[in-house]
């Protein structure tokens, strides 16, 4: 089963969540329960919700994690933890956009212990490759960045294809690419490639 981590900062309107496991991080629980999506899990030290609001949370889990706000790893994180209870296949609907950049590059840092992850926005997805992968055409914008500087990557059916290209870590070749085809075709040599895809054509 697909695990799914719910932050706030998300139109969850744009997602159908009904095969997953659905864990509602801080006040993304908040956000699940005024979307009316019930959830298997709420986890967090819930100081960005009243009282009130913590009660609605707590009538639409079936399960409720409360955190010492005073810990060592954030609500994502230990969300993290509790999803890997269920899958390695995670996704965290959220997370991208919002006025706390901190959050933001805290939760890119993620992809470094969870390379099944997958973080998704209302325009935006950002995931990791390591192996040929097809790419739908569903954002109008896709860019690539290495961790390696060993990397070579290919790309086909992009408006700018590659052939074997050695993507190193501080090149900025391969930002905002397009699909121009019905789908891309990436491949890389077994290294780590983060893919971000910006966007949404269906908008």
């Amino acid at each position: 089963m697909k695990v799914a981590l719910i932050l706030f900062d998300v139109d969850l309107s744009k997602f159908n969540l009904d095969n997953y496991y659905k864990i509602g991080v801080d006040r993304g629980a908040l956000n699940a329960t005024l979307s009316s999506i019930p959830l298997d899990l709420s986890i967090g030290d819930f100081d960005s919700v009243n009282d009130k609001e913590l009660s609605l949370i707590k009538a639409n889990s079936l399960n409720l994690i409360k955190l010492n706000p005073i810990k060592d790893l954030t609500d994502t994180e230990e969300a993290l933890n509790e999803a890997l209870k269920i899958s390695d296949d995670i996704t965290i609907f959220g997370g991208i956009k919002g006025n706390r950049i901190e959050h933001f590059l805290s939760n890119l840092t993620l992809f470094f212990k969870f390379n099944k992850l997958t973080i998704i926005d209302n325009n935006s997805k950002i995931y990791l490759i390591d192996k040929k992968t097809i790419i739908d055409n569903d954002y109008k914008y896709v860019s690539f960045f290495s961790l390696d500087n060993n990397l070579h990557i290919s790309l086909k059916g992009f408006k700018y294809n590659l052939n074997n290209y050695n993507l190193k870590i501080t090149d900025p070749l391969c930002v905002s690419n397009e699909i121009i085809d019905k789908c891309g075709e990436v491949e890389v040599d077994n290294k780590t490639l983060v893919v971000l895809s910006k966007e949404d054509r269906k908008l």
